[in-house]
């Protein structure tokens, strides 16, 4: 019962936040001069975890394990986020793109040994990746302020919403919880540190070269997530004024 009046908060959290954006002269992602300064104070802590903990720690992943180690984890987690993608694809009214994941579930799990192998893009069953995030936004509920959240980083009301119901959703918390037992989500938390950790691990070098050619390394980070978040923004949310970003997140989403 925790669980879901803690989503239904979070939901509330989307929903009030984003109030204030709806209107037609106001329609970017907004960031008030007193959230800019939380912001850049969080953004700052942030930064030192990541150079003095998440970045050492990464390193030493990647250091021993190599590309195919890491592509095999990717895939792995890949995989065990179709069923999220598939009961979005339906919250979005997209049938066949469900369909499509659950196709790509079943094809992997099975003939991919558990996801480690895409065989299902071999087979035409290509990639559709979405989640409650998005389905918001095909439900028109707007972005809300941009906010620099502890550790996790850049982030919206929406956004943060939308990531802990597809925590919540996902294969992996529910035989957690099914399991019922200590050592169940010792496990659990121990394989979604690892599914970040790789993500991490496998993007660290563009987050370096961003920081080492930035003037203002905050800002720099924040057009580079804002141009990520235009591309899912839908119905008209953003109207005509959603700047228009230089930087490229496509590699930062395998899962």
């Amino acid at each position: 019962m925790k669980t879901f009046k803690y989503i239904l908060f979070l939901a509330a959290l989307g929903l009030s936040g984003c109030a204030g954006t709806m209107s037609k002269e106001n329609t970017d992602i907004q960031e008030t001069s007193t959230l800019e300064s939380y912001n850049r104070a969080m953004f700052t802590f942030n930064t030192k975890v990541d150079k003095y903990v998440l970045r050492p720690v990464a390193k030493g992943y990647k250091a021993v394990t190599n590309d195919y180690i890491r592509q095999r984890v990717s895939n792995f987690f890949s995989n065990i986020d179709e069923p999220i993608s598939a009961v979005n694809h339906v919250l979005q009214g997209e049938f066949y793109n469900s369909g499509n994941n659950l196709g790509r579930f079943v094809v992997n799990t099975t003939l991919g040994v558990a996801g480690l192998y895409d065989v299902a893009s071999t087979m035409g069953l290509e990639k559709n990746k979405t989640g409650f995030d998005e389905t918001l936004a095909t439900w028109c509920v707007p972005d809300g302020p941009y906010v620099i959240l502890p550790i996790m980083g850049p982030s919206t009301p929406r956004a943060a919403t939308g990531f802990v119901v597809d925590g919540y959703t996902s294969p992996m918390y529910w035989v957690a919880q099914e399991s019922d037992g200590e050592d169940a989500w010792k496990v659990y938390y121990a394989v979604s540190g690892l599914k970040y950790l790789n993500l991490y691990a496998e993007n660290m070098s563009l987050l370096e070269s961003l920081e080492d050619g930035s003037v203002d390394y905050y800002e720099a980070v924040k057009s580079m997530y804002l141009q990520n978040r235009s591309k899912i923004n839908k119905c008209g949310v953003h109207g005509e004024n959603t700047p228009n970003y230089d930087f490229d997140m496509n590699d930062m989403e395998d899962y």
